[in-house]
């Protein structure tokens, strides 16, 4: 019968039985797969002069080559009737002892080494292949973006760099040679060889937008908070994700942070000019504009800041510009118009924003050949700004095309802007707000871009940097008497604003010679009159939610103190109520805190009224500053009764509103007044003083300050808001 003795196993602990006739034989642990070896142990006895015959006793070893640490396994009994094996009987120095405490075996300094190699051994490969499994899953969803960004900097073919010593990087250096190793051609350029990115794109792009009219409706600029789109974002994004140079770019506007420029007529049609003329057979250029345009008479005109809707020599005409478009050498040429602008909550303050007729769509549509329109809105609609929109829908949605770019394609220096898949997107994007809003607007793209324009060119240096043009500076004497008139009878806006929307210097007309001289100031005590018109001024800042002008500063700050003027009732709207009760009873608590301002307001005109007898005793610069602060305080008035009147109209019956869009309403601007006929009275003898003042002096500052109070219009409306 087959004999077997018990052994531990150095890796799993396990008890292995082994068989007496494998002892010295290489075995392998059936649970963890350790490669063993079976040793006697036959130790000499203490005085070496005796030998005793001993039993074999099993020692379980790992086979290995290293000599380090040691590691045995201590024997068990044997599971089969046999001769127990013989154990000697060590002295207590003699035995030896490891670091499991096993003792009493035969020491193998194998073992050890061959159990640490193997624990190690397996651990370290799956480590790294673990890692390695996670590098491999980040390089794949990478590898999209990593093989743009490879060609953004190489090119499609090898290249070798040459910084160039321009102060200009766009322009680059002509002398410099650029060789081409893959090709094994040579180039003159200031970058790097055709087909890299790093040489600039011939792309060119001219924004012209104009917000705080003189006398038409203002156009929202878009709200300059982070995560909102504003007008400033069409340049950014057209030079990250369009690749047009920065020093290609240009936005003229009365409302740009960076470099606010008057966008008046002359300005804007030099600058225009330039743009066009200095552009390169190799360009594709983008010439944006925002604003008002009218049809009269068959033409379409584009309103500059200082325009009047219904003086056309005022105005910039599209056959003008179109003309410039077709005579433009560039290889692509874009014109996006973003016209006919109108916020519902806003309403019509001055002229402007009506609905694109028929006829000026279809002057539109007669584009040249080479060039391509953009429309913000078909006929018979308007360019729609809103609350959730102020930079307009179709200005938000091409703004959001021009972020996104064109996905899943690098643009290369030949490519031309990609205007159809921008105009997609921006269609999409217009048609999700408008069926949201419940309104109509259709974007539409006219004409067709020249398949025969000039190739891509890196040896042809850069144009000029855009820059504005026909800017010609006011005469010593013409500044100060504009700034000396509105120190003197500078007014707010009627309509309560957040937003200082009042006439900035730079924006009149140049002032002749002889208007100065004949509007000059006469030296001499402050009259009764004179008085009587500051005071009704400062009457008019106690009311405003602006900051007084700093001449008068202190008398109104003191005024607003002890007259305790709520500067908070005069609201632009109220939110949908929860209780309805409630919310009457606060509308009719502001309708009393409304009345408190007329007192002052009234005494102010009364005073003036009375100085009427005087006038004709002061000089010809008084006489205006009279006129024109008593039809001002004439129109205030008459927008305060309109306000109470809507105030009552709330308190009668909440306006309607779709709860699923709306969650309140805003008092938008119209012509009709609804309120007191007292009111209705008061704007008329307004109008009619501004309007004689407009023509008495004309060509002088005066003319400006009451032609854009008579466009004003004080009636006022309840209109649904998000």
């Amino acid at each position: 019968m087959s004999t077997a003795i018990n052994a531990t196993c150095p890796g799993c602990k396990k008890v292995l039985k082994v068989p007496t006739q494998w002892v010295n034989q290489v075995i392998q642990c059936k649970f963890c797969n350790m490669t063993l070896q079976i040793k006697p142990n036959i130790p000499q006895s203490p005085s070496g002069s005796q030998k005793q015959q001993v039993q074999k006793s099993p020692v379980a070893s790992g086979s290995s080559n290293s000599s380090s640490n040691n590691v045995v396994s201590k024997p068990l009994s044997v599971t089969a009737p046999v001769v127990p094996p013989v154990v000697p009987n060590y002295s207590q120095s003699q035995r030896v002892t490891n670091q499991f405490g096993l003792t009493d075996v035969n020491y193998d300094p194998a073992y050890v080494s061959k159990y640490r190699k193997k624990k190690v051994g397996w651990l370290i490969p799956v480590l790294v292949m673990f890692f390695m499994g996670i590098l491999g899953v980040v390089v794949v969803m990478a590898l999209p973006y990593l093989k743009e960004k490879l060609k953004e900097n190489t090119g499609e073919v090898a290249s070798i760099e040459v910084k160039s010593n321009s102060k200009n990087p766009d322009k680059g250096d002509s002398g410099k040679i650029i060789e081409n190793p893959k090709e094994g051609k040579k180039s003159k350029s200031g970058g790097v060889s055709s087909g890299s990115s790093q040489q600039p794109f011939p792309r060119r792009a001219l924004v012209v937008s104009i917000h705080n009219y003189l006398y038409a409706n203002p156009t929202q600029y878009g709200l300059m908070v982070q995560g909102m789109k504003n007008i400033p974002g069409i340049t950014k994004f057209l030079a990250n994700q369009m690749r047009v140079p920065q020093s290609q770019i240009l936005h003229l506007s009365d409302a740009s942070k960076d470099n606010p420029a008057p966008p008046i007529k002359p300005v804007v049609e030099s600058t225009i000019t330039d743009f066009l003329k200095s552009s390169r057979k190799q360009d594709h250029i983008m010439l944006v504009f925002v604003g008002h345009a009218v049809e009269n008479d068959g033409e379409v005109f584009l309103a500059p800041i200082e325009g009047d809707l219904t003086d056309t020599a005022t105005l910039i005409p599209l056959k003008w510009l179109y003309k410039e478009l077709g005579e433009c050498v560039a290889n692509q040429k874009i014109l996006v118009l973003d016209v006919c602008r109108f916020s519902p909550t806003i309403g019509i303050e001055r002229p402007g924003g009506q609905p694109m007729s028929a006829k000026m769509e279809e002057v539109i549509k007669a584009v040249p050949a080479g060039v391509q329109v953009v429309t913000a809105c078909s006929a018979e609609q308007r360019s729609m700004e809103t609350d959730g929109e102020p930079l307009g829908v179709f200005m938000d949605g091409f703004v959001d095309a021009l972020q996104k770019g064109v996905q899943g394609q690098i643009q290369k220096q030949e490519d031309k802007i990609p205007i159809e898949k921008l105009f997609e997107t921006t269609v999409k994007n217009v048609e999700a707000l408008a069926n949201e809003q419940k309104f109509k607007q259709t974007p539409k793209i006219f004409g067709a871009i020249k398949e025969n324009g000039a190739e891509f060119d890196p040896s042809e240096p850069m144009p000029p940097k855009i820059a504005i043009s026909g800017l010609k500076p006011a005469s010593k004497d013409g500044f100060e008497l504009v700034k000396s008139v509105l120190e003197e009878i500078g007014t707010p806006p009627v309509k309560s604003s957040e937003t200082d929307n009042s006439i900035r210097m730079e924006y009149l007309p140049p002032i002749s010679d002889k208007i100065v001289k004949e509007y000059a100031k006469v030296d001499g005590p402050e009259t009764e009159l004179q008085k009587n018109v500051k005071r009704a001024r400062i009457e008019l800042w106690v009311i405003s939610t602006l900051p007084a002008p700093a001449d008068i500063k202190k008398e109104v700050d003191e005024k607003r103190r002890t007259s305790k003027v709520n500067l908070n009732v005069l609201k632009d709207g109220y939110r949908a109520p929860g209780n309805e009760i409630t919310f009457k009873a606060m509308v009719e608590s502001d309708g009393r805190d409304v009345s408190r301002m007329f007192v002052n307001l009234q005494e102010a005109l009364d005073d003036l009224k009375k100085s009427e007898e005087m006038k004709d005793a002061e000089s010809k610069r008084w006489q205006a500053n009279y006129d024109f602060i008593r039809a001002r305080l004439e129109a205030q008035i008459a927008y305060l009764y309109e306000y109470q009147s809507m105030l009552g109209q709330m308190r009668k019956e909440l306006p309607p509103l779709d709860p699923k869009i709306h969650g309140g309403w805003k008092l938008a601007a119209t012509a009709k007044l609804q309120g007191d006929s007292t009111g209705k009275k008061l704007a008329k003898e307004s109008s009619k003083t501004m309007e004689t003042l407009v023509k008495n002096t004309a060509g002088s500052p005066w003319e400006v300050l009451a032609k854009r109070e008579k466009f004003t219009t004080l009636g006022l409306e309840w209109q649904a808001a998000k």
